[in-house]
């Protein structure tokens, strides 16, 4: 089973402020999406920060809101996101190893670093990605 916007709050005590944020619900459902969660595990497959794979989409996302109540230039609201990224893709098996800065050609507006993952075999897994050839 996917991650919940719960079990973010369960494993990060310290965000509970989020916990009845509507926008912060909403920037986890975005990162839930199987969209989102292959683009994060394809960059963390190829040794960059997960979140480098939808941080534009996100920034842009943030910049578009009307009175959104996410703030991405506050600090702790960042290491929150990360945070989001690590509740949601766990469940796959992946881990974090280090925190790297984000490439260079991303040109990001508010996040300058992320946690890099790696798939580890022995990390408890509720979720596995299948990708398919379909003739079309």
């Amino acid at each position: 089973m996917k991650a919940k916007f719960s079990d973010f709050i369960d494993l990060n005590k310290n965000c509970s402020k989020y916990q009845t944020n509507k926008d912060m619900q909403e920037l986890f459902a975005l990162l839930s999406t199987d969209e989102y969660i292959l683009k994060m595990v394809e960059y963390a497959d190829s040794g960059k920060p997960a979140l480098a794979g939808v941080v534009l989409d996100i920034e842009q996302w943030h910049d578009a809101k009307n009175n959104c109540l996410v703030d991405f230039t506050d600090g702790f609201t960042k290491t929150a996101v990360g945070r989001m990224v690590k509740t949601i893709i766990a469940p796959f098996g992946y881990v974090v190893t280090k925190q790297k800065d984000m490439p260079r050609d991303l040109k990001t507006k508010y996040f300058t670093s992320a946690s890099c993952y790696e798939y580890d075999d022995e990390a408890p897994k509720t979720m596995k990605i299948v990708k398919r050839i379909v003739e079309l």
